[in-house]
């Protein structure tokens, strides 16, 4: 297998200053939190990024150094994105608390001093040294997952705890894993296969967590992978589609995923013959789906409010369903934002999917352009596909996470430096 390698690029002719020790420790930390310790941190990384992202911009401030040539691409759609969000929530509003869902999604308002901090350190080896944050962040979910099943010996990792759960868990460690095959492309010679450890090691914690959503996720992820770092094409698309079938097989034959991931067969065969899924996870989903369809009819322009998410549903559920809208969301992306802000919600819902390939192709074609699109279109596709049966852009943690490592790919993954 052939794997696009990008080119070494010379650092830039004209000498750049050095950042300040405070401003590069700063960096570090986000990167550490974001693509290193997210696996183990949880629901924690959250506050932790938001409060660094503070500081960040609280540097900027004292320091009176203007972002506005970082209010790029990505920094304008973000805007646009919570501003559908926030002209939403006031239509909807009835009790001042019901703004504080907006917080969720604050991170977004601050995606311009983030990026200005990672464009100040930009260099033509920053894509390899993401990868090497990732290929250790997937080590770290996969310790956590081990931990939890051969330490605590719980059923599935990342269950019963305060700081994290299974799906969660199972989708930042692919998330992370399937980063680091950034470095397939940026390092050179043999060591660039090290980073294919990076999906394996997200396929394991998949299997420990027994996400399903997870399996379908890794088979779409491979074919992204191989489509854009593999110069052959055709060959690409054999070896991901041979892959994918192979794991397929062995989940059927060894039932090494366990019996969730084997009731994907069941629901997959149920569906395609009209019946009702079997499996009590999809049929909750089923009848959430169909209640928050007929909740969004009935406030299509505006929506309900994020504090009305459930409550909303809990009229079009019959009585031996009230229980399912005490769950936190609707298990759909898109139906949580229609259902909340209605078009606005939706429009939100889109131009968040848009934003990390709409401004990747606005960036310079420079050395980096081709990881840089790898790790774009990886955030979209795969933020997508998750966000199907369950919440990302919607729930605190992703769509903090989303923002950070959509400047990090624009602004750090570069040649050069503001």
């Amino acid at each position: 297998m052939t794997v696009r390698r990008e080119p070494e690029a010379s650092e830039p002719s004209r000498a750049i200053a050095a950042t300040a020790p405070g401003e590069t420790v700063l960096r570090r930390a986000i990167l550490v939190t974001a693509v290193g310790l997210s696996c183990l941190l949880g629901y924690f990384t959250t506050y932790l990024l938001q409060v660094l992202l503070i500081l960040v911009a609280g540097w900027f401030l004292l320091r009176r150094l203007s972002p506005a040539a970082d209010f790029d691409t990505a920094a304008r759609l973000f805007l646009v994105a919570f501003l559908l969000l926030a002209a939403g929530e006031l239509v909807t509003l009835r009790h001042p608390a019901d703004l504080l869902p907006l917080l969720n999604f604050a991170t977004m308002l601050l995606y311009v001093p983030l990026a200005m901090l990672f464009r100040r350190a930009a260099g033509p080896s920053n894509s390899r040294k993401t990868a090497d944050f990732a290929l250790a962040g997937a080590a770290v979910g996969l310790l956590v997952s081990l931990f939890f099943t051969h330490v605590l010996l719980e059923p599935r990792a990342g269950g019963n705890t305060f700081f994290t759960d299974p799906i969660r868990l199972a989708n930042t460690a692919l998330l992370a894993g399937f980063f680091a095959m950034i470095g397939a492309a940026a390092h050179g010679g043999q060591h660039r296969y090290i980073y294919f450890l990076g999906p394996l090691m997200g396929l394991v914690v998949i299997f420990s967590t027994g996400t399903r959503t997870g399996l379908i996720a890794f088979a779409v992820l491979l074919l992204v992978a191989a489509f854009m770092l593999v110069r052959r094409k055709l060959l690409a698309l054999s070896l991901s589609l041979g892959l994918a079938l192979l794991f397929g097989a062995v989940a059927w034959l060894g039932d090494i995923a366990g019996a969730r991931a084997i009731t994907l067969f069941d629901i997959a065969g149920r569906l395609a013959a009209g019946d009702h899924p079997a499996d009590l996870g999809t049929a909750i989903r089923f009848i959430l789906y169909r209640a928050g369809g007929q909740a969004f009819l009935d406030a299509p322009l505006f929506g309900h409010g994020w504090s009305r998410l459930m409550s909303s549903i809990v009229p079009y559920l019959d009585a031996f369903e009230q229980s399912h809208a005490g769950l936190p969301h609707l298990h759909d992306d898109g139906l949580n934002f229609a259902v909340a802000n209605g078009m606005f919600g939706l429009g939100t819902y889109l131009v968040m999917l848009a934003t990390p390939l709409t401004a990747c192709l606005a960036s310079p074609r420079d050395s980096q352009y081709h990881t840089r699109l790898y790790g774009c279109g990886l955030l979209t596709v795969s933020y997508f596909v998750l966000g199907l049966p369950d919440t990302m852009l919607s729930f605190p943690l992703h769509n903090t996470l989303y923002v950070v490592l959509t400047a990090l790919l624009l602004n750090y993954c570069r040649d050069a430096r503001a």
